[in-house]
């Protein structure tokens, strides 16, 4: 006996005396009539030679004769018809009868234990003690269906245990012992591991370089991928087969490198291999993901050229691509002439165009879409339902999404609901303030479904805090035993906008004091919560925290405060938040400026609204008509016709387009003020421009 065999033996003893008993109970037990069923069934079976070895057995069975062959032999068919259930139950009944059990069968029941209780182990380790009790030596074979198991259960140190000990044994690991444990570390995500374990191997196969590169690949460390490949070219004499090149392809797509794919894909044509559909689709839906089109549309020609029949993949990667890049018409186009083509579009593809056309507020063509492929034998699924539910949620048809969705419930024809079907409805009604509706199609989720997820109850507390029905929301909230952060937002924002701040504040609290930091958001409500009704010393002192807490404010925080700051009349606090963003490397907005210039005419500072005015308009922003609107009449409100015509001119160099009736009120500002209305002439003339080009 090996000392591999020893170790296994040792360790399978009781499940072996397990599985050699067939009073104790075992893994996959059932009652006499129901094995004599499941062998009548097995009898029909379409498999002549399950058919036939099942008869027999049945035969045997029957007449009380020896299940020893018949037994055998149908559990061998069994196994390689992959039917392991009934072969372990006709294993339990050859032990009822005390038949021999020969290798064949028990090497098989190896196979099946594995199958039907890979998280347990022990069982299969138990059939190889089995085998050496009897007297029979078990094989390589047996020991890589062991480490394939092991592998399964992802106990790679038992299994690297195992094939160390192989390596010590007569029965030595081949190179599927070697490729069964790189493959589950891979899978497992231990790719060192599988590196270091594919150098301790003679000599490498295909499958080894290919288990090892898709690994590194789908882990998108592609140059480590390369330099796989690179040395079984140069140091394991291997060549590389079309199945390699493709996954390396799809790995440089998967990663954004189209390009360096392509450069692969040039490879492969120039050695004479014949790229499959499955290659060509790879690069072809790569280009698409980065809405390269021309470039993807020259693979597809390319494709067709070389006699390579584009599939249903082929067709939908493209037409999701021409989506992607807003050519819905096209797009159209390309599914018609697959449908010319004799292609048949699955419900991915339509789904696609549907997502598109939704999103594009061309419901009714979507609705039309959906028509034809009924006609054409494509059955929608439930995706694309609900792609249909949004579509009309979005457009505001909430009667005919109601329908929709009263036939998914109640139409057979139909396919049945899920969550997001109603969450689709629930949000629809929540955004037009119809939160009675919402409710009712909620409480028939709960019934039709058993329970709504985060999603829908998020949905609801937005809804029920936004019409102020803070009870409701209260009673929603109850009912979530673990709130997740995007509630705390919810139920923060919805208070603090209701008025509710120590409320908002006192959930704030708890979120801090929970595993849920607050986030940048949820800091922002309170500050601007606090600055509206004047607890500026708070909104200060929760800024601070919120630096120290690893919660950097960004510009809409610094933009509460500098607008709460310039409304309590506090200019130098104002000024210094301004140099505080420059240095937390963050630059003023549209927001930003607009609040500035407003606050500083407010308080009556015309100089200084006219240096921000400039700033804004020298960092490429474009003030809106409010803005001009607040300084140039805030000027003429203080007879300043020198600071209008400055102004207005400033406004005409930048080609800035006032509205006809501020430029009119300016104009006759400065015709009654004696000034020179050039500029102001300049300004109508900019603005006609600007229209006519309209």
């Amino acid at each position: 006996m090996s000392s591999a065999a020893a170790k296994l033996s040792r360790r399978g003893a009781v499940e072996a005396r397990r599985l050699l008993n067939p009073n104790l109970t075992s893994p996959f037990s059932e009652t006499e009539t129901n094995f004599r069923s499941l062998l009548c069934d097995y009898e029909k079976n379409s498999n002549p030679q399950v058919k036939n070895a099942v008869s027999v057995f049945r035969q045997a069975l029957d007449t009380n004769t020896s299940l020893s062959f018949p037994g055998n032999n149908l559990i061998a068919t069994l196994v390689r018809s992959k039917n392991h259930e009934l072969a372990f139950s006709v294993y339990r009944k050859m032990l009822d009868t005390n038949a021999f059990i020969n290798f064949v069968s028990l090497s098989g029941l190896l196979e099946c234990l594995l199958r039907l209780h890979h998280s347990n182990t022990n069982f299969a380790v138990g059939v190889l003690a089995v085998m050496l009790k009897r007297g029979f030596v078990f094989n390589v074979y047996n020991l890589n269906i062991i480490l394939k198991g092991l592998c399964k259960n992802l106990e790679f140190d038992k299994a690297l245990t195992l094939l160390s000990d192989m390596r010590l044994s007569s029965v030595g690991p081949d190179v599927v012992s070697y490729n069964t444990v790189i493959r589950g570390l891979c899978e497992g995500k231990e790719l060192e591991k599988a590196l270091d374990l594919a150098k301790e191997m003679d000599s490498w196969s295909l499958v080894t370089c290919g288990i090892l590169v898709d690994a590194f690949c789908k882990a998108g460390k592609m140059e480590e991928a390369m330099g796989l490949f690179e040395e079984m070219r140069v140091s394991k004499g291997l060549e590389p087969d079309l199945v390699l090149y493709t996954t390396l392809i799809r790995g440089f797509c998967d990663c954004g490198e189209v390009d360096r794919a392509k450069e692969v894909f040039d490879e492969v044509m120039e050695k004479g291999l014949s790229p499959c559909a499955i290659t060509y689709n790879t690069l072809i839906q790569g280009f698409c993901k980065l809405g390269e089109m021309r470039e993807a549309s020259e693979v597809f020609e390319v494709m067709k050229e070389r006699g390579v029949r584009p599939n249903v993949y082929t067709y939908t990667g493209l037409i999701s691509g021409l989506c992607g890049v807003g050519k819905t018409k096209e797009a159209l186009q390309l599914l018609n002439l697959m449908l010319e083509n004799g292609g048949e579009p699955n419900v991915v593809t339509y789904n696609v165009i549907l997502t598109k056309l939704c999103k594009d507020g061309l419901v009714r063509e979507a609705l039309e879409v959906v028509e034809v492929m009924k006609k054409r034998g494509t059955r929608p699924d439930i995706i694309a339902y609900n792609i249909l539910l949004g579509g009309l949620c979005a457009k505001g048809e909430l009667e005919e999404a109601s329908k929709l969705l009263c036939l998914l419930v109640n139409d057979g024809n139909y396919p049945d609901p899920d969550v997001r079907s109603f969450n689709a409805l629930i949000h629809g009604l929540c955004e037009d303030n119809n939160l009675t509706e919402a409710l009712e199609f909620y409480d028939l989720l709960v019934e039709k479904l058993g329970a709504a997820d985060i999603v829908t109850t998020n949905i609801l507390l937005k809804g029920t805090l936004k019409s102020g029905d803070v009870k409701k929301a209260m009673e929603l909230w109850k009912q979530v035993p673990v709130p997740n952060s995007d509630m705390y937002s919810t139920m923060i924002d919805g208070f603090c906008k209701t008025g509710m701040l120590n409320v908002a504040k006192g959930l704030f609290c708890k979120m801090r004091g929970s595993e849920l930091p607050p986030s940048v958001y949820d800091y922002n409500c309170i500050l601007s919560s606090l600055c509206k009704e004047g607890s500026l010393d708070q909104a200060w002192r929760l800024f601070e925290e919120m630096k120290r807490d690893d919660s950097l404010p960004d510009v809409v925080s610094f933009n509460i405060m500098i607008d709460g700051s310039l409304r309590a009349g506090d200019v130098e606090s104002a000024e210094s938040l301004l140099v505080g963003m420059s240095q937390a490397g963050l630059s003023p907005d549209l927001f930003t400026y607009s609040k500035l210039i407003n606050r500083f005419l407010k308080l009556g500072y015309l100089e200084e609204a006219i240096g921000y005015f400039d700033r804004m308009v020298e960092s490429g922003f474009e003030p809106d008509a409010h803005i001009c609107d607040s300084v140039l009449k805030y000027c003429i409100s203080q007879g300043d016709s020198d600071k209008v015509k400055e102004l207005v001119e400033k406004l005409v160099e930048k080609d800035i387009v006032l509205d006809k009736e501020l430029t009119c009120t300016v104009m006759e500002y400065m015709c009654s003020s004696s000034a020179d209305v050039e500029p102001v002439k300049r300004l109508l003339s900019v603005a006609n421009d600007e229209e006519k080009r309209d």
